[in-house]
Order: structure tokens, then sequence, then C-alpha cells
């Protein structure tokens, strides 16, 4: 067991600093000492991250994942909205347990929690994609008509876009931005072109014309 947890806690550790370093490359105009700072003052923020008094199964008993569900929303919170209103769930996950340290969670009951927010009514969703992808999301902020209407005005200004560059405009996984696109297509309001360079994402004027 101990084993075990030291193994998964490495796992969330080199998570954490390949999103950290993925991050820091995105900002441009920066050199190697800027990077390095923001790096020591992302590792210290991680540092000082904590849960005091993490829910646990002695502590909860019957009504551990109900419980976890409650914790998770309370610290995620915050997280989900300053990405955007979506996050993978391996993201949060690991988050979430490095927060924790050493009294980590496994993955199921991890999911099983997430699953339980819409039913105890909390501010948070566990939505699974129809790719498989599963992610955490505030619906206030991440409904599929302000994602339509995002992706809509992303084209009309900015012309059609593949899944790559709206991952970069929504500063979001290129997984999360394919689903964002697949939603528009469903919904009739963008369409595709395949080539040799890829697929590119078109306002559908069929249907633009059809309604007007």
């Amino acid at each position: 067991m101990a084993n075990e947890m030291v193994g998964m806690a490495e796992h969330i550790a080199t998570q954490l600093n390949s999103q950290a370093a993925s991050k820091l490359r995105r900002q441009g105009g920066e050199t190697d000492d800027d990077n390095a700072e923001r790096a020591d003052a992302f590792r210290q923020y991680l540092l000082d991250l904590g849960i005091d008094s993490p829910v646990t199964r002695d502590t909860a008993g019957a009504v551990f994942h109900e419980e976890l569900a409650r914790e998770l929303c309370d610290y995620l919170e915050n997280y989900v909205s300053q990405s955007g209103g979506t996050v993978a769930l391996v993201d949060a996950y690991c988050l979430y347990n490095r927060a924790r340290e050493f009294s980590l969670v496994y993955p199921a009951d991890f999911v099983q929690a997430c699953d339980k927010f819409e039913q105890l009514g909390l501010s948070l969703r566990l939505r699974k994609y129809p790719s498989g992808l599963l992610a955490i999301e505030d619906p206030s902020s991440a409904s599929d008509a302000l994602i339509i209407s995002r992706i809509n005005s992303y084209i009309q200004n900015f012309g059609p876009v593949t899944a790559n560059e709206l991952s970069a405009l929504e500063d979001c996984p290129l997984t999360l931005a394919e689903e964002r696109l697949w939603i528009c297509e469903r919904a009739g309001r963008i369409c595709r072109d395949e080539s040799v360079e890829g697929m590119r994402f078109y306002l559908n004027r069929f249907v633009q014309s059809s309604t007007t």
C-alpha cells in the first residue's frame, strides 16, 4: 500500500510539473530567468495548497462519496471558473490529490463523487462527451449555447478554425477543443472541410440562409 501511494504521488507531481511547464512555454517574450521565477512561484503555490481535514472513509462512513463531492466542489469551484468553466477530469484529479498530500483518493472514488454533483445540487457537474472524455464543468459558464456562441464569434472574426487554433484561443486542451467544435457541428452551426492540410471548421451558411 505504501509503495502504491508513493507511486501515485509521484505521478501526480509529474503531471502538475508538466502542466506548469506547458503553461510557461505558451507565454511569449519571456527570458529563461522569467520562466524559472514563474516556475518557482508555481511550485511554492502548490506547496501552500492543502486541505486541513480531508474527507476520508473513516470520518464520513456511509456518506463518503456525498461528503467527498461537497469537498471537491468547494475546492475546485474557483479553479474551474478560472479555466473557462471546464477542466478535464484527470487535471482536476491531479490538482486535488496534490492538495491532499498523502491522504489520496482513488480514481474510482473521485469519479463517483463527481457524479453526485448534480444530485446534491452543487454548482459543478460531471460531463461525459461522446468521445468518452470526462470533464468537470460549471453549467453557468460552460453551457452548449455559450460554447456555440463563442465559436461562431471566433469564426466570424478570424475565419475558419482548426481544433489546434481553437485550443489556443480558448486556452484549453486539444481534446476539449475538439469536443466543443463537435458540439457546434451537431447543432448545425458549423461544418467541416477535410483536406490533406487537416480539418477546418466553417460557419454553416446553408443553415444561416434558410433561417433568414
